[in-house]
């Protein structure tokens, strides 16, 4: 049995003010590539293997970490489902820490493999709670199971609620989930970008959280104004010019703002450069901390100025033209 799932980018965490007794809260996009796939059957215990290209294209210490990673998942679901082991055999990734959501698409992918090959009736959402995951934003646990452009509606905040302090998912351990409020197709191409650049996880990701906020409420009324009623119709009604205008818009406010500021010189120089070209219907953002940049449309004006700015820099960079995962994972 094998299983793919897509990668997201995260346009934005709406609302960590936290006034209103909510917090969180994201708007995303499930993307067909890259992705992550996995092989998997029955065995008597843990084995876990990797394609001989994956090599190639990844580190021996980012190897291991991924085996440690999909170990310690693999030990989790099997003991919640009494079974002994699984034969697993990666056959794709993509990197850890670059805005594409890796990490939770790489729990989800192992846990709902496991289940699936032994028959057990999990859903993606007990999965999610079982490995760990969407302690913050859901529109991974969403990009996984539904695809598509998404909006969760983050969790209920203040003491005895879903969370009691501002923190990444990654320290947001016991959080369930949050809901998603908001899905539909979405159907223009994405053109990602990915240079050289900061990569923000673990403590210090904890203690930007920490430091930044609560950001200021008109901010996040702004985010909540330019989401409801230009994004979401924008994508409804097939209007590439209003949404792209929303996308340039966030790097400006909230989080997003401070996301975009902490990445390098690189980073936000291929944003805002890509920004002097919305006249030609060019639009960009970061996606979630980064390094990845990701823009709409004309690809062939993307293209040319990515790789201008990795010129400019003397870098290389990836250039991936990808389209929207409008199902979620697939099993075969």
């Amino acid at each position: 049995m094998t299983i793919q799932t897509p990668s997201r980018i995260h346009m934005g965490l709406i609302d960590l003010n936290g006034s209103i007794g909510r917090v969180d809260g994201g708007v995303g996009l499930a993307l067909e590539e890259p992705s992550i796939k996995i092989k998997g059957k029955e065995c008597d215990e843990i084995i876990i293997e990797f394609d001989r290209k994956l090599f190639k294209k990844f580190n021996c210490e980012y190897i291991k970490n991924i085996e440690d990673r999909i170990y310690n998942i693999s030990n989790k679901v099997l003991k919640t489902i009494n079974e002994e082991g699984i034969y697993l055999k990666i056959l794709s990734l993509f990197p850890s820490h670059s805005g594409l959501g890796s990490g939770t698409q790489i729990s989800l992918a192992v846990s709902k493999l496991i289940t699936k090959i032994y028959g057990k009736d999990l859903n993606t959402y007990e999965l999610a709670k079982i490995s760990g995951r969407g302690g913050t934003s859901g529109i991974g646990i969403g990009a996984f199971e539904y695809g598509g452009f998404l909006i969760d509606g983050g969790h209920s905040f203040g003491k005895g609620k879903d969370k009691e302090e501002f923190k990444p998912s990654s320290a947001s351990k016991g959080v369930k989930p949050a809901p998603i409020i908001f899905r539909h197709d979405f159907d223009w191409e994405v053109i990602l970008i990915i240079p050289k650049g900061e990569h923000i996880y673990g403590k210090k990701e904890v203690d930007i959280f920490k430091k930044y906020c609560p950001v200021p409420l008109n901010e996040v009324e702004k985010i909540c104004h330019l989401v409801l009623m230009k994004m979401m119709p924008a994508v409804v009604e097939k209007n590439l010019e209003d949404f792209g205008d929303v996308v340039n818009k966030l790097q400006y406010l909230g989080f997003k703002k401070i996301e975009v500021n902490l990445q390098s010189d690189i980073v936000k120089d291929l944003i805002f450069e890509l920004h002097k070209e919305k006249d030609n219907n060019v639009y960009s953002g970061l996606s979630s901390f980064g390094p990845t940049v990701y823009a709409l449309g004309d690809k062939k004006l993307i293209v040319e100025k990515a790789n201008e700015i990795f010129d400019k820099y003397g870098i290389c960079g990836d250039i991936i033209i990808t389209k929207a995962n409008n199902n979620g994972y697939r099993i075969q």
